[in-house]
């Protein structure tokens, strides 16, 4: 499975999908896969491109995420459209259960009956799926051409000693690549008011940590307070929260504005803690007092291009109507197999 070594504004698993005429080959070919990749085989070109070209039940999140609504023109006179970026759509997708079904990555054999390789590249509908063509040592002149022209982003030759390490790296480096994509009108936006910590390598390197100490496959850009909501293959939630001193003196601030005791208000000035305020005081229906305490959370400081403070929460509560049970990456991993016997 490819593991991002860049903060994108999102990233989930998604499926590669192989075809090729010779099923001996395919089935050679799927012993030598990485466990945790989630892949698709078909034997059929047609069948094949009916997959990658599939219609999705919903616009990809990079769309979703974009709005319009009506406001003034150049004159002023309302009959514009504004474009509204809702940040808060990001983190809904961890309820889409068909998210892994995204097809990032074709790998297809040029030498097919009915349809070759290259005329199933051109045939894909999704201009940013990346396209990998296996070729025989006679065929490695159209390959260059068509790699020259655009069609395909790679070509390995399937005769040659290391084909199916080449399939591994190219794979890898390929769905980063179609990340970068689909993000990149999203990250284009945010980069006119970036959240601080999407550029600061430091971060990059905390999270890659965190990704492969707490096995996090999938994670969401989320605000308030400033981080990421993590998954892991199995549906745990985790939420990273990271705030530079400006923010933590902010929460110190409004706590103290809303009455809060001041050893709260005291932990968050010294940066012993963070808040995580998924509830407000005004919010706050349960009986009692608000339990300003059980909003606090250690605060561990890193320091890069700015000083961070971070905590990373593990179960934490959110208002998504998330299956822990079906949505998670394992889940589709085995119903992948089931699919496959």
């Amino acid at each position: 499975m490819t593991e991002p070594t860049r903060l994108f504004p999102y990233y989930f698993p998604t499926t590669v999908v192989f075809v090729d005429d010779n099923p001996k080959f395919l089935r050679s070919l799927a012993l030598e896969l990485p466990e945790d990749l989630a892949y698709q085989t078909f034997e059929s070109a047609e069948a094949g491109l009916e997959r990658v070209n599939r219609p999705a039940a919903a616009p990809p999140l990079y769309q979703r995420c974009f709005s319009q609504y009506g406001g003034p023109d150049a004159q002023g006179n309302g009959t514009g459209k504004l474009i509204h970026l809702d940040l808060s759509q990001i983190e809904l997708e961890i309820s889409n259960t068909d998210r892994f079904q995204e097809v990032s990555v074709v790998v297809v054999d040029f030498d097919m009956p009915v349809m070759d390789g290259l005329e199933f590249c051109k045939r894909i509908t999704n201009p940013r799926i990346r396209k990998i063509l296996f070729t025989g040592v006679a065929d490695e002149k159209i390959a260059v051409q068509a790699f020259n022209q655009g069609i395909i982003d790679r070509f390995i030759i399937k005769s040659q000693p290391d084909a199916v390490a080449a399939v591994r790296n190219a794979v890898a480096e390929l769905q980063l690549r179609y990340f970068e994509a689909i993000s990149e009108t999203l990250r284009a936006t945010l980069m006119l008011n970036p959240p601080p910590f999407l550029t600061d390598p430091a971060i990059e390197r905390l999270f890659g940590e965190l990704r492969t100490e707490r096995k996090l496959v999938e994670y969401y850009l989320v605000a308030n307070p400033g981080g990421f909501l993590t998954l892991t293959d199995r549906g745990q939630l985790f939420r990273l929260v990271v705030l530079d001193d400006a923010e933590v003196a902010e929460q110190a601030q409004w706590a103290q504005r809303a009455g809060a005791p001041e050893g709260v208000v005291e932990a968050l000035r010294s940066r012993a803690c963070l808040g995580y305020f998924y509830e407000t005081p005004d919010s706050y229906y349960d009986l009692g007092e608000y339990p300003w305490s059980e909003y606090l959370v250690p605060a561990r400081r890193l320091e890069g291009e700015s000083v961070w403070h971070w905590a990373l929460i593990e179960s934490p509560p959110v208002d998504i109507d998330f299956d822990d049970e079906s949505a998670h990456y394992n889940a589709y991993l085995d119903r992948l197999d089931s699919d496959a016997a």
